[in-house]
């Protein structure tokens, strides 16, 4: 017996000094050769949509799919397979277990194979972290590393660290990949049959995989099932649906929404997620209905568009151009954020200044007709003019002349230098405003159009347009226009009769177009109390384009989008009318164009014109209209200096052939003449005199 005692004595003694040799072993190890888990930050980065979805995805620096994961998160039947099937006493061992490390040699040794692995998860990650042939040295190595594991990463940090290295065949690492790739979704909600199929994936991530080998995918994943429901992980009857559930019918390729702006973001940083406060299904269903436009677009031509929540000035969706990935239009080009001329799209800002300067009223009467201003001679885009219009008429029809001589009143500068406030840098020629910027004489991007059309919606000042929650903080509103104004400037877009074959009966949205020299751009931005949304369509390289306008093609598309926004979201309306601004204008904003108004007023004929000639249609007088306009009644009217019984402004007489002299004479004495022509027909008398009735 003692020496039963001896023994056992010595054998203790033994232990414990190479356990404590081991763990001396490993201790030092940890110090002088530390194993990290740096490999597990390089990591694949993700854009995000405020709901937490993916939109867009790349791989690492190793050109691998690898997502970061959050443990808490993971499906709990997904987890609870992983540890029943991998490592039973995972949340129990130091690194090794002995238990199943004993089974795996007692097997070795009787059946000449081991049928069940004796690996911890721990072991696992330490093989996944250096990678080394399939021997006993190996083995014995995985078991040291794995002691130095356990001795300086938690639990939940060690499984996070294998659940983010495990392999799931080719270059996807990872059970959020894995899930993302198979089912389309992340591993946070799975069904039993999903939970199995990412368990047995990294027992074999290459024979195992369901789009190249199904039936052994499908063995692997019943395996599974069974040993789940054996342990009373899921009940019979789910074991039953699960193992007769199909396999993926097909893999789901990593998104790739919002491309344009999700590569600019991943170029300043690599941290994932990128939160946005993009909306999943608004990019979406945008993006889609964008490439559905390809036979809508000239040749090389593109269009790009904005939606912006006015409520928060955030961006709900971003699309830099119809298709990213096209070579033939440039899509790779951000077409949001590359200076283009505006054309006639921010004319309301011109007529903005004005209603806040006291200038205009919406309806002041304005004269259309060509004018020279100085060396600058601007016609209107039909190249016709209307006469006299109101400033509600010049801005709905978007009159160039009325814009022009609006902006000489405020001042080309003062102009450029309020939207630069609310905008930032913009690309002026020679850097000095002049008149041309009334009709897109320089630069301005997308977003920039975008800023100011939000802060007119928002009742003219709005805080910058962010896209990244964190950017949402109390920064000062930028004003653009006073309140009264911007309202003024809305009413009179709301009223703007929609494009052809679109409706817009409420008068909810208010919307602008532009069109810029040789049509390289076409705008249109709309808005209503919700949304904002701008289009533009062209080219990326700047060439000119067929015949077509801003109302044309630009206009449809974005009542397109507003009608995807009110599908999606219930619209909130306008709490006042359109209407209210009435008919009259104050007194002292009725004409704009005083000197003008003083021409007018002045007596003169408004028919005939000077030296008009006239010709019988037969053998008869030839009767002539006579019509006069200003002055002061009462009027003396003489023809050829002989009196003539006229009580008003206009008489109709007639003349024989020759030549005539009528006159004018109002009762303040002012004296106007004007001569005609009558052609002789080869039936009258040379000698005829003026005979009058």
């Amino acid at each position: 017996m003692k020496r039963l005692f001896a023994l056992l004595y010595i054998l203790s003694k033994w232990l414990l000094l190479s356990i404590a040799a081991v763990w001396i072993f490993v201790w030092g190890t940890h110090h002088c050769y530390p194993l990290p888990l740096s490999e597990t930050e390089d990591l694949s980065p993700v854009v995000a949509s405020q709901e937490g979805r993916w939109l867009y995805a790349q791989t690492n620096s190793k050109q691998q799919w690898r997502f970061d994961l959050n443990v808490s998160k993971l499906d709990p039947l997904y987890l609870s397979m992983l540890i029943h099937f991998e490592d039973q006493r995972f949340w129990q061992h130091w690194g090794m277990d002995p238990l199943a490390m004993g089974r795996a040699i007692f097997q070795l040794l009787r059946q000449g194979h081991i049928s069940s692995g004796g690996s911890t998860l721990t072991m696992q990650l330490a093989r996944l972290l250096e990678p080394k042939p399939r021997t006993v040295r190996s083995k014995i190595i995985e078991i040291l590393r794995a002691f130095q594991l356990e001795l300086r990463y938690s639990k939940k940090e060690i499984l996070r660290a294998y659940l983010v290295l495990a392999p799931y065949g080719g270059n996807i690492q990872g059970v959020v990949g894995a899930s993302m790739h198979y089912f389309g979704k992340l591993p946070y909600a799975l069904s039993p049959e999903e939970a199995a199929m990412l368990v047995s994936l990294p027992q074999s991530p290459e024979t195992h995989r369901p789009d190249r080998h199904p039936k052994a995918s499908l063995q692997a994943r019943n395996k599974v099932l069974k040993m789940a429901q054996s342990h009373h992980l899921i009940s019979l009857s789910l074991y039953q649906q699960a193992i007769h559930a199909a396999l993926p019918p097909h893999i789901f390729p990593y998104p790739r929404h919002a491309a344009h702006l999700s590569q600019r973001l991943l170029r300043h940083t690599m941290r994932s997620p990128i939160v946005t406060t993009l909306d999943a299904t608004v990019q979406a269903q945008m993006e889609q209905w964008a490439l559905s436009k390809r036979t809508f677009l000239s040749k090389g031509t593109t269009l790009a568009a904005l939606v912006i929540d006015n409520h928060t000035a955030t961006v709900k969706a971003y699309l830099g151009s119809h298709d990213m990935f096209s070579t033939k239009v440039a899509g790779y080009v951000d077409m949001i954020r590359v200076p283009r001329s505006p054309g006639s799209v921010l004319k309301p800002f011109i007529y903005g200044l004005g209603f806040e300067q006291h200038l205009i009223h919406p309806n002041t009467l304005i004269y259309d007709k060509e004018t020279r201003f100085g060396d600058y001679l601007p016609h209107n885009y039909s190249h016709t003019y209307t006469g006299e219009v109101s400033i509600t008429y010049a801005l709905q029809h978007s009159l160039n002349i009325p814009a022009v001589k609006l902006l000489q009143k405020i001042g080309a500068e003062t102009f450029i230098s309020r939207i630069r406030h609310s905008t930032g840098t913009l690309q002026i020629p020679h850097k000095r405003a002049t008149l041309p910027v009334a009709l897109g004489g320089f630069g301005i991007t997308l977003w920039q159009i975008a800023q100011l059309y939000t802060a007119l919606a928002r009742g003219g000042k709005s805080p910058p347009l962010h896209l990244l929650p964190a950017q949402k903080r109390a920064t000062k509103q930028t004003a653009l226009l006073t309140p009264e104004a911007a309202q003024m400037t809305t009413a009179i877009l709301r009223a703007v009769i929609p494009p052809t074959g679109y409706r817009d009966a409420a008068q909810q949205i208010a919307y602008k177009t532009g069109t810029s020299y040789g049509y390289r751009d076409l705008w249109t931005a709309a808005y209503t109390p919700d949304y904002t949304a701008v289009v533009w369509v062209g080219r990326p390289d700047n060439a000119p384009q067929h015949k077509q306008s801003g109302l044309e093609v630009a206009a449809p598309l974005a009542f397109e989008i507003m009608g995807m926004l009110d599908a999606l979201y219930p619209p909130s309306t306008w709490q006042w009318s359109p209407a209210y601004l009435g008919n009259t204008a104050p007194q002292g904003l009725r004409h704009f164009d005083k000197v003008y108004k003083q021409e007018i007023a002045a007596l003169h004929f408004n028919h005939p014109q000077a030296h008009a000639r006239y010709r019988s249609a037969g053998c008869h007088e030839v009767i002539v209209p006579i019509v006069i306009e200003g002055g002061q009644a009462p009027y003396y009217w003489y023809s050829d200096s002989k009196p003539l019984d006229v009580l008003g402004k206009s008489k109709a007489l007639t003349f024989l052939a020759g030549a005539h002299t009528l006159t004018v004479i109002d009762s303040k004495g002012t004296t106007i003449s004007q001569d005609l022509w009558v052609d002789m027909p080869d039936c009258q008398d040379k000698n005829s005199t003026i005979m009058e009735k």
